[in-house]
């Protein structure tokens, strides 16, 4: 690894909790095999301290970038002053980078990571039906790009209905017709993903019911620890491909990599 100086460059993972995270190891390897100076920190913020805590990072100038990850998704992107196309969509960043004029520019990959995951795997979207639960910001994300890469139709279900209703309605307005609300039955769906807190500890009920599985279906889950998760055990159990959380984030590290590092 290169001696860090006080010309390191410095980029963040926000997120509360933040220990289940691996991106800091793997991105970190990355930069200095590329020989980009740099190094990726965790930070752990809480929710409530968002919106003060923040503006006081952006402003280090020798900070290059910002990860986000639960719960502050949506929260971040109100202090970007640009946003991607999509990342606008959504109203939620999973990514912020300084700009050359020390603004702001926020991009969401999270879709984009599973999406990757998913066809690293062999398993495309294009003409099947899938079931995401979760309508939170990686959920937001995945729903978008299962219907922009080709999805047929798309059932979403979060347990606050306010926050999956808009959701649907977002849906609704830039791909009508595709996406309505789910149950928690899955049976019959080609891909079932779970983009929810569910299955962080070993309490958490499962995200879907698991009875609807068949040999066919594909499960993802965002989760990266523990891994597999439980729903991810019962999947297997029915002789599921599977996907995890650490398969996703594996999709998007090329992704964030190049985003971090373009100036």
């Amino acid at each position: 690894m290169t001696a860090l100086t006080g010309k390191t460059r410095i980029n963040l993972l926000i997120g509360s909790p933040i220990s289940q995270v691996l991106a800091p190891g793997w991105l970190t390897d990355r930069m200095q095999k590329a020989g980009y100076d740099g190094l990726l920190v965790p930070i752990q913020i809480l929710p409530d301290r968002l919106d003060t805590t923040l503006p006081e990072l952006m402003a280090m100038p020798n900070v290059d970038s910002i990860l986000v990850t639960l719960p502050h998704k949506f929260g971040a992107s109100r202090h970007c002053s640009e946003l991607s196309p999509r990342a606008a969509i959504l109203g939620a960043v999973n990514a912020m980078r300084r700009q050359s004029d020390n603004t702001w520019y926020g991009d969401n990959f999270d879709g984009a990571g599973m999406l990757q995951g998913l066809l690293n795997a062999g398993q495309d979207v294009v003409g099947k039906t899938v079931y995401v639960a979760g309508a939170g910001g990686a959920g937001s994300s995945i729903a978008v790009s299962m219907l922009e890469a080709g999805a047929t139709r798309l059932a979403l279900h979060d347990p606050d209905v306010d926050k999956q209703n808009a959701l649907l309605a977002l849906l609704e307005k830039h791909y009508p017709g595709r996406a309505s609300k789910g149950s928690g039955e899955v049976a019959g769906f080609d891909v079932v993903i779970n983009a929810s807190y569910a299955g962080f500890k070993e309490s958490d009920p499962l995200p879907v019911d698991p009875s609807g599985l068949s040999a066919l279906t594909v499960v993802a889950d965002v989760i990266t620890d523990p891994v597999p998760t439980k729903l991810l055990m019962e999947a297997s159990i029915r002789g599921c491909v599977t996907r995890d959380g650490t398969h996703m984030l594996e999709g998007q590290m090329q992704l964030l990599f190049d985003f971090m590092t373009t100036r």
